[in-house]
């Protein structure tokens, strides 16, 4: 059976996303990452760099959320399309999340909630990025539903996880009318809600 091992993080939510809309059996190994359990000499065994996700899968461990989904879409053969285009657009979207919307909306929760000492110049500055994200996102949607088109794919997994909790980090879809619309369809799907349901109960 697949493991996932993972905590309530913004990372471990887009693979549990995607292992409930396949239906997918899963055995999840909880890393208290507060207590710091994921620098223990186990989980460094599983994981020598101290992150979660990682999936135990066909005999073998895998580490990074876009790659995790990637290789699990592409088994379960979901959320695929036979256009080399817009394959290559789901691709280019699990880039953009990684390296862009995954490092700018990060360091707004820290400098928003998480620091010590608050630094309003780097929550301004990384606020601002922020909000061109979401401008950015909203025209990409301006004429399909979801970021490749009419399917629903990980591309879109991706990119949820931080913008469900936009409230928190300061950001606003009332002006983002294409976005909001695609956030309000993939919270109502029955797996988004198995999947927070499961996310929620990880650390109460």
């Amino acid at each position: 059976m697949l493991k996932l091992y993972g905590y309530d993080t913004i990372n471990t939510l887009k693979i549990l996303m995607l292992l409930f809309e396949t239906g997918s059996d899963f055995e999840f190994i909880p890393i208290n990452i507060r207590t710091g359990e994921q620098h223990s000499p186990d989980f460094r065994a599983v994981n020598p760099a101290g992150k979660v996700p990682v999936i135990w899968n066909d005999g073998r461990h895998q580490t990074e959320s876009n790659a995790i989904l990637l290789s699990l879409a592409k088994k379960a053969s979901w959320g695929l399309v036979a256009d080399p285009s817009l394959q290559a657009d789901i691709t280019t979207w699990l880039f953009y999340q990684a390296s862009a919307q995954g490092p700018y909306f990060g360091q707004i929760e820290y400098w928003a909630r998480l620091a010590k000492t608050p630094n309003p110049a780097a929550s301004a500055h990384y606020g601002a990025i922020a909000s061109r994200s979401v401008e950015y996102l909203n025209d990409q949607l301006n004429t399909k539903k979801y970021l490749c088109g009419d399917v629903y794919t990980i591309a879109d997994i991706a990119l949820f996880p931080w913008l469900r909790i936009h409230k928190h980090l300061g950001l606003s879809l009332e002006n983002a009318e294409n976005l909001s619309r695609w956030h309000k369809a993939i919270l109502a799907r029955p797996a988004t809600e198995e999947a927070l349901t499961f996310f929620d109960g990880i650390s109460s």
